[in-house]
């Protein structure tokens, strides 16, 4: 299981083990993007090589820096890999309709990528 509280520049990231759900909310521009994303990239890795079920992930990031912009890439990479092995994956990139920036990123992370994903507009 994993529930890491936001901090004033990490988001929160947490398991809803019920839904199959991984949430990343909030801000992300922390001090070391690897080291902070290194865990949750280690805890995904040792999750997806037991799934077995439908894995959704739902990212709602206000903001991104560019380094944490690479770990989510990172991210995606092994997602991916999960997906080319036969493992049901889907992203949902929120973004608020005040923020292009945060849409645009989301295209632009997930647009070279072969699963499923979709980028939402939420109302601020």
């Amino acid at each position: 299981m994993i529930d890491i509280p936001a901090g004033k520049s990490t988001p929160r990231i947490f398991f809803d083990e019920e839904n199959s759900t991984f949430v990343i909310e909030g801000q992300s521009y922390p001090e070391n993007s690897s080291n902070f994303y290194e865990p949750v990239i280690r805890w995904v890795e040792d999750y997806l090589s037991n799934l077995d079920v439908k894995l959704k992930f739902k990212i709602k990031l206000l903001y991104i820096n560019t380094s944490s912009t690479k770990a989510m890439f990172y991210l995606f990479d092994i997602l991916e890999d999960a997906y080319i092995n036969g493992k049901d994956i889907s992203i949902e990139w929120y973004y608020d309709k005040e923020n292009e920036m945060a849409k645009d990123t989301g295209i632009e992370l997930l647009e070279d990528f072969g699963f499923p994903f979709n980028i939402i507009e939420i109302a601020s």
